[in-house]
């Protein structure tokens, strides 16, 4: 992927100084860096508590059957549903 990057000046002059000290090219140097950093952003990132539902007990449903939809709704609506 191309892209234009532009960094600060305190970041281009270390960069800069790394690259030559490594004799790495620019894009080596980005590559690497970024790379590191994201494996450390990744192995900092704190864990999700575990996601737990806790059942509600609502009793017991006032109709035994749910096959019969127009009991249902005779039940929920009254019998004035149609």
């Amino acid at each position: 992927m191309r892209t234009t990057l532009t960094l600060d000046d305190d970041v281009a002059v270390a960069l800069d100084r790394r690259r030559r000290e490594l004799n790495h090219s620019l894009k080596q140097e980005v590559n690497d860096l970024i790379r590191a950093g994201l494996v450390h952003v990744e192995r900092e990132r704190p864990e999700a508590p575990p996601f737990r539902v806790e059942p509600l007990d609502i009793g017991k449903p006032l109709v035994d059957n749910f096959d019969d939809i127009s009991a249902v709704l005779a039940i929920a609506e009254g019998e004035s549903y149609r």
